[in-house]
Formats: C-alpha cells, structure tokens, sequence
C-alpha cells in the first residue's frame, strides 16, 4: 500500500504551486498567443528544457515501439487532448463554471482507478472526502457558478470541459500503469511526443508566423508555462504517481484554484474573497477524511 510520508504531502504541494501558476502565466501567454499555439508552445518550452537535463543525466530514451507508443498517449491523453476540449469549452461558458466541472477529476480518478487499480480502493471515509472536497472547491469558484449551468446551448461546452476532467482522470491512471521507464527521459519524452502533436494540430488550425507577431510579455509568460507548469509538473508528477498513486494526485484540483485565487491577489491585486478560505478549510478537512488513517485505502 503505498505510503503518505512528509516528502509526499511536499511534492503534492510543490504539484499545486506549479499546475496552479499556470493560470497566472497563460493569463499572460494568451493575450496574443492563440490558444492552440499556448498549448503547442508550452509543450515545446517543457521539451526544450527537459531535453537537456535527461540527456546531462544520462537517462536514455526507451527503444521500444511499446514504449513510445505510451509516451504518445501520456502525451494526448494528458495534454492535448484536455488541453483542447477544455479551452473550446471556455470559449462558450464562464471560466468560473469551467472550475467546477474540471473539479470533478479527483471523483473521475477514484472511479476510473478502482477499475484498473487493485489497491485503489473506494471507501465510504475516501468517498465522503472527496465529496467534501468537492463542496470546498464550488465555494472557492463560487456557487453562483453553478447557475450556469443548462442542458441548453451551452451543453457542448460544458461536456467538452467534463471531457477534459475525464482525461485528466484516466491520464492519472495511466501514468500509474506505464512500464517502468527512467523519471527525466519519461517525462521529456512526454513533452516532446506532445510538443510535436501539438504544433502539426496547430498549424493546422493557425499560421505559426502569428507568434512572430507575439509580445514579449506574452512570450515570457509562455515560457513560464513550459518551464514551471508543464516541465517541472511533469517530473514531480512522475514521481508522485509512482510513491502514491492516482487518486491522490488527484487531490491537486481542489487545491490548484485556491492557489490561483491567492497568487491573483499578490500578483494581478485581484480580489481575494472569504469564501476562498472557507472553500479552502472544507477541502483541507475532505482531504484529512479522505487520508484518515490510510483507512481501507
């Protein structure tokens, strides 16, 4: 079973400071970046620095047609493919409704990995902690938010944006069910395998020369989206799925909006509402139920 040491409970919060600087860096990256160049761009910044550092490590990529072929879908599954469905969906409904629906990947996971994963198991103490979690996130969103939602025109979008939670769910499985591969070459493989999907899917839909056009502000945001948010991510992530498992790592999108909500406050001066604390105490108290003694799970 695997374990909750202190060095866990670390890197899951080193995972949230990363996912949830991403807000904040495509805030800038999209204000003249298209958003199908953010997702290609930030794939390839992860690459470009990833590359490097497996290679100083001298950590070879597989050679296994199997292997690559889990690397590529680690890559859709997990980036593009997400990344995708969630930003058209944004296109037709607030970001605040957009929040909620993708909170439900933590739910998503536990489902999805007591199917594939024999320790993963789902207790009436994990079940009630999530659900509490949960609860936590749409007071930290906002359950006015949740007024938007309808079965009406709006529906494609919300189920594009449920579609991105489910890929993030099932890409937290297979992360977990990949074949054993050495942690930098894994997650730079991830990122070149997706940064070459993403810009052939791109280019397609989009001019690359629109980024010559970029600002730099735009651009550096960018980079910090590839740097911190993907690459980074991506090698912390490795290794947590490895020590903890799905469903714990999932724990990060009730966490990762609160984290936005405090860095818009000290960087942009948004406004930081109570609710956020509140939201924020019910999460921490579902997570605590959800980990109580490790039990049955």
């Amino acid at each position: 079973m695997p374990s909750r040491s202190t060095l866990n409970w670390l890197m899951l919060g080193a995972l949230v400071v990363l996912w949830g600087s991403a807000f904040a860096f495509a805030k800038l990256a999209v204000e003249t970046v298209a958003p199908e160049w953010t997702m290609a761009g930030r794939l390839a910044a992860a690459a470009l620095l990833l590359l490097p550092v497996a290679a100083l490590a001298r950590e070879h990529f597989p050679r296994s047609a199997r292997s690559w072929g889990w690397l590529a879908a680690l890559a859709l599954v997990g980036n593009i493919a997400p990344f995708f469905t969630i930003s058209w969906g944004q296109q037709h409904i607030s970001s605040a409704l957009a929040g909620i629906l993708i909170g439900f990947t933590p739910l998503a996971t536990l489902l999805i990995a007591r199917i594939f994963i024999a320790e993963e198991r789902i207790t009436p103490l994990r079940l009630a902690g999530f659900v509490t979690g949960f609860a936590g996130l749409v007071i930290v969103i906002g359950p006015g938010a949740l007024m938007d939602l309808n079965f009406g025109d709006k529906l494609f979008a919300q189920l594009a944006v449920v579609a991105g939670a489910l890929f993030f769910a099932c890409n937290n499985v297979l992360a977990r069910l990949a074949p054993d591969m050495p942690l930098l070459a894994k997650s730079s493989g991830v990122m070149l395998a997706g940064a070459l999907a993403g810009t052939a899917i791109s280019a397609t839909m989009t001019p690359p020369t629109e980024l010559l056009e970029a600002s730099t502000a735009s651009l550096l945001g960018l980079a910090g989206l590839g740097i911190f948010a993907t690459g980074l991510a991506a090698v912390v992530f490795f290794k947590l799925i490895d020590r903890t498992g799905p469903t714990f790592v999932s724990l990060t999108n009730y966490l990762v909006p609160v984290f936005a909500a405090v860095a818009g406050y000290f960087i942009f001066g948004e406004e930081l509402r109570a609710s956020v604390l509140l939201g924020l105490i019910l999460i921490l108290a579902g997570i605590a139920v959800s980990e109580w003694k490790r039990y049955g799970g």
